[in-house]
């Protein structure tokens, strides 16, 4: 494996002290962009890069989840690229940009507030009871910072907390994309009525959408299928308190769902006690899978299969059925500190773990693969939930976001190569096909890497792990969340307005 490269230290009293983490508050449209290297030229369409960007100065400390979205956009297009970024405004980023202030509590008062954080809490509902806030319900009120779902030719911007938020999009003369952050919430005509997944999984045959949603105060988890044309339906899988904190991930196959129930629970009672927070990670409860049928009706069961230790998923790589059995390919956390210091040095190491599930017995059996923290993997999407051979690793062992990405052979069980971002530091390796090839490390890896004073798109062949180009941005771009790559045709397909 390649030698790290240099990350600057962060600040020891903020986990997200790294400047990295700084927001950005200039919004640009249509900047043309210099190419360093040889851009594939079938490499056409929009890379779409999701993260939050506080307007204002937290109240407390940072954390990353907490702050306005903002959404970086670079365009490729007949070997020319440009970019744009814009705030994503929901209805409370929209309150918040014209008040000048954010007075509402984020994630890092609930993880790290104590009971300030509960007398808050109540301040906050009052403040909305006298109209001082904007009445706005819990799914109502997202910023909708984590990723990026194509659907039926729209863009919509998605947290997991919330609806999702549909992007007005438009053109200009020259037929490049615009987007200014504006649009609205989704319910579908009222349909969608509970919180929809930051990590939808696409039928890429029937355009199927299924969403795993959780509602944290209720306990309560959702099931939504979204239809080409905007039908919806909805069962509830299980109600669970304390629920697990974040059902982040999850596993289509042509059968079944597939969804970690980890030990970190949500428990609000937790900020009156030691930790200070409604994240409590609880060992002597084991992380266990839920698998339902891919048509899941009101009142159908779970069935569980559990592991023998406590653990926490973010991210699942790829899963599949064979052999009379369910495998799951994941990096898990062992342990998990309630102040929830996702890629920051505070963050535990991961092991990337393979466990299959026997249908028949109900046995679940588990082999470390790689004992080094990898997160954020990435797959030929086309390949999720089927028998796939390669994942892309981000690999965060610096403490910060990912200096690199590790090629794994998932039949062979073997480190398949690796690419250095050379002392820049990424958020994920977003695999892009090469335009019909099947082969399934036939294409391109694309992050967006960034040190705090300077951003670059990269992109490398998947296939040999070489860069072949950088494509340098205009301005800083803070660590962000997930990304979307969507081809020319796609692209051209998005329906204005």
């Amino acid at each position: 494996m390649n030698a790290p490269g240099t990350i600057l230290p962060p600040n020891g009293a903020d986990p997200y002290g790294h400047p990295g983490f700084d927001p950005v508050h200039t919004e640009l449209r249509g900047v043309p962009l210099a190419i360093e290297g040889e851009l594939p030229p079938e490499l056409d369409g929009v890379f779409l890069r999701n993260g939050t960007n506080a307007r204002f100065p937290p109240r407390r400390r940072r954390h990353m989840f907490d702050g306005e979205a903002m959404l970086h956009m670079i365009e490729l297009r007949g070997g020319e690229a440009r970019y744009s970024n814009t705030y994503v405004r929901t209805p409370r980023s929209a309150w918040i940009e014209q008040a000048g202030r954010n007075p509402f509590m984020g994630i890092a008062d609930l993880t790290s507030g104590g009971k300030g954080a509960l007398a808050g809490l109540m301040v906050e509902r009052l403040k909305v009871r006298f109209g001082l806030l904007p009445r706005l319900s819990a799914i109502e009120a997202g910023s909708n910072g984590t990723a990026v779902l194509h659907h039926d030719d729209r863009l919509y911007c998605l947290q997991e907390t919330a609806l999702p938020f549909r992007l007005d999009v438009a053109r200009d003369a020259q037929g490049w994309l615009t987007l200014d952050g504006r649009g609205a919430n989704e319910t579908f005509g009222g349909t969608l009525t509970c919180p929809f997944s930051a990590h939808p999984k696409t039928d890429e045959t029937t355009g199927t959408v299924y969403s795993i949603g959780q509602d944290f105060t209720a306990g309560t988890t959702h099931l939504t299928r979204l239809e080409r044309g905007g039908a919806i339906s909805t069962s509830t899988v299980m109600h669970s308190k304390p629920a697990a904190f974040f059902v982040h991930d999850y596993i289509l196959t042509d059968t079944h769902i597939i969804f970690p129930d980890s030990s970190l629970r949500f428990n609000p009672g937790g900020l009156a006690g030691p930790g200070a927070s409604v994240a409590q990670f609880d060992a002597k409860q084991p992380l266990r899978f839920g698998v339902i049928a891919r048509d899941h009706r009101e009142g159908d069961p779970v069935r569980w299969f559990e592991t023998a230790v406590p653990g926490h998923i973010w991210h699942i790589a790829n899963g599949w059925e064979a052999d009379g059995a369910l495998h799951i390919y994941a990096p898990v956390f062992r342990d998990y500190p309630p102040f929830m210091p996702i890629h920051t040095p505070a963050e535990p190491h991961t092991q990337f773990v393979h466990w299959r599930l026997d249908l028949a017995s109900g046995e679940v059996t588990e082999r470390v693969l790689l004992d080094h923290h990898y997160e954020r993997p990435g797959i030929d999407w086309r390949r999720h939930g089927e028998r796939a051979r390669y994942t892309w690793l981000l690999d965060e062992a610096g403490g910060v976001m990912g200096q690199g990405v590790l090629k794994y052979d998932l039949f062979e069980e073997r480190e398949a190569g690796y690419l250095d971002y050379g002392g820049l530091l990424g958020g994920e390796p977003v695999f892009v096909p090469r335009g019909e090839g099947k082969g399934e490390d036939e294409g391109w890896l694309v992050d967006l890497l960034a040190d705090g004073t300077r951003a670059v798109l990269i992109v490398a062949d998947a296939a040999t792990m070489t860069e072949q180009c950088r494509i340098p941005l205009p301005q800083p771009v803070p660590y962000g969340v997930h990304a979307l790559w969507l081809d020319r045709a796609a692209t051209d397909a998005l329906i204005a307005g």
